[in-house]
């Protein structure tokens, strides 16, 4: 399969990065996964408001520390909102597990979008590769190329919704030290996992399909 066919840039929150970059990428993991661990270790150790300014503090460290570096800021502008959100709701609830919550909220947002762009034919991780590769929206949904992108957005709509779901139940369990290892076992892990499926799976399904290469396809636009 030529490059013009690669389905790359699927998955969608990491724009810009072929899967081997996101795996090779160790800030992705620092910065999104430290705070909540940190948030529990301190929680467990010394109670929960110094576990809100430990998860917060490490979050503003690692954020200056990718500025001074002139690092990219996605990742841990992205762990200090979680961070901010998540504390937000734990000390408004008086509780550690609330600390989870927005991450389930925006895991089910995510599954049930994937659900509603498949019944409405428009698959969101081709929405994704379209506005990052900026190839032809008509050319994903061409009857030989939107079966592929379909049969994988239920993927990731399965993986959106066991996370939320999973961990609703534990916060309702008040399983804090649980609820960390979920967390990490299903963010990071779990989503490299399906993005490299993802990649292997669409490219695989377009060439059983007989899918158009893009370029063939803008040709017989033009």
């Amino acid at each position: 399969m030529s490059a013009a066919k690669t389905p790359q840039g699927t998955g969608g929150s990491y724009a810009g990065s072929s899967p081997r970059d996101l795996l090779a990428n160790r800030r992705i993991i620092t910065d999104t996964v430290l705070p909540p661990l940190v948030f529990v270790v301190a929680d467990a150790l010394a109670g929960l408001r110094w576990a809100a300014g430990a998860s917060i503090g490490l979050a503003v460290i690692l954020v200056a520390g990718r500025l001074l570096r002139r690092q990219r800021l996605l990742y841990a502008v992205t762990g200090l909102g979680g961070a901010l959100l998540g504390v937000s709701f734990a000390l408004w609830s008086g509780g550690a597990e609330a600390y989870f919550v927005p991450g389930i909220v925006s895991s089910a947002a995510l599954g049930v979008a994937c659900v509603g762009s498949i019944l409405v034919r428009r698959p969101l991780i081709a929405l994704t590769s379209a506005a990052i590769y900026r190839w032809p929206l008509a050319w994903y949904w061409h009857p030989r190329v939107r079966p592929a992108y379909s049969e994988i957005t239920w993927a990731w709509a399965a993986l959106y919704l066991a996370k939320a779901a999973v961990q609703a139940v534990l916060v309702e369990q008040r399983a804090v030290g649980v609820l960390a290892v979920v967390r990490i076992a299903t963010g990071w892990p779990a989503f490299a996992l399906l993005l490299v499926g993802t990649y292997a799976y669409v490219t695989w399904r377009l060439d059983r399909l007989g899918a158009p290469e893009v370029a063939e396809f803008r040709d017989l636009r033009a």
